[in-house]
């Protein structure tokens, strides 16, 4: 009986612990991504034609289901390329127009040398 109570409501699962589906896209869309970059890695420290031929058709193969999931998020309106786009180039031209208001800080000094670190 108090074995029932201790383990009855990890069978028990809510709306509220399951992940969308959306959100299992855009997890499984961050795998490819990361896979893929793991992949480059590889393909570039290969060691013979054999690793790096077949490093490479994982990565194509990574990349493949990376558009696929594209798609998906796509067709489901959950991923607006256009949308990204425009919000990437405002943010890109705030960031600038700040840089043009305030100047690029970092590597000034007031000797007008570089920074030395010690």
């Amino acid at each position: 009986m108090a074995q029932g109570r201790r383990y009855g409501n990890n069978y028990t699962t809510t709306s509220r612990n399951r992940l969308s589906d959306r959100d299992m896209v855009v997890d499984l869309i961050n795998t490819e991504k990361h896979l893929s970059h793991l992949y480059e890695h590889a393909i570039m420290e290969s060691s013979n034609n054999t690793v790096h031929d077949a490093m490479e058709e994982l990565q194509h193969d990574e990349h493949e289901a990376a558009y696929t999931l594209f798609n998906v998020m796509q067709e489901r309106g959950w991923y607006n390329p256009e949308q990204v786009q425009r919000n990437i180039s405002k943010k890109n031209f705030s960031m600038s127009s700040n840089k043009r208001k305030h100047g690029n800080q970092r590597n000034k000094s007031y000797n007008n040398q570089p920074y030395q670190y010690s």
